[in-house]
């Protein structure tokens, strides 16, 4: 009866990590940005993470069976709800400990930010009669998890002296110092360009006020961009909307 009764409450055990593991790894892959591109995110919570939690149940409820003196339901009851309170603290532990170990988005009292910015392309790169989404679009690169396509208002489009300009917007997810903008243009040879941006990881106030304009230096090849071909971009943080 007792190794029955072992083999009950480590299993128990187990799929409470289990569940426990698929509960916290739902919010803590998406906090990491986990990418969901074919299933990723699905596959590491329910092929791996689970079957970690699984495991670690397992063996939580093991120990606590084999140390347990008690006898009857009684004892049967207080082993198992020690076991189970040992996964949730362990599982709240390493929660906290992840949670605090991610890049949060930055905030400004207390608000979350976004980057506005106006781009400003030169005569000398040609645009569609009507620039769209598939011909002129921009993201906001920080590192692999963190490239965010910017909303461009191609409706505010405007001309002067020659350039182009082109409003836009996108939201600060990373605090990190290295963050540029990567503008692309179908039909000028397919490479983009990158424009190094000058921004705190963590925005202040006077970050609120438009930059100066800033000049793309290289191309998404690495290859350097000819000056009279060089996009310009100025920008500011304001609260997110």
């Amino acid at each position: 009866m007792r190794a029955l009764r072992v083999i009950v409450i480590a299993l128990l055990t187990a799929v409470a990590g289990a569940v426990l593991s698929v509960v916290a790894s739902l919010y803590l892959t998406e906090l990491y940005r986990v990418s969901n591109l074919e299933g990723g995110r699905g596959m590491l919570i329910f092929f791996a993470l689970a079957p970690l939690g699984l495991i670690v149940g397992f063996i939580i409820g093991l120990v606590v069976a084999l140390r347990s003196r008690g006898t009857g339901f009684g004892g049967f009851a207080k082993a198992q709800g020690i076991a189970v309170g040992i996964a949730i603290g362990l599982t709240a532990i390493v929660s906290d400990i992840l949670y605090l170990a991610a890049d949060h988005p930055p905030k400004l009292d207390g608000k979350s930010l976004a980057l506005e910015f106006e781009l400003k392309i030169p005569p000398t790169i040609k645009l569609a009669a009507q620039p769209s989404e598939q011909t002129l679009h921009a993201s906001l690169y920080a590192n692999n998890r963190h490239n965010l396509y910017a909303l461009l208002d191609y409706e505010k489009i405007a001309t002067r002296d020659g350039y182009v300009f082109v409003p836009g917007k996108a939201s600060l997810l990373s605090q990190t110092f290295n963050r540029d903008l990567l503008v692309s243009i179908e039909g000028e040879g397919g490479a983009g360009q990158f424009i190094k941006l000058k921004l705190r990881a963590k925005p202040r106030q006077e970050d609120e006020a438009w930059s100066d304009w800033i000049m793309a230096t290289k191309h998404t090849d690495l290859s350097p961009v000819p000056e009279p071909e060089r996009i310009a971009v100025r920008y500011r943080v304001q609260p997110e909307q």
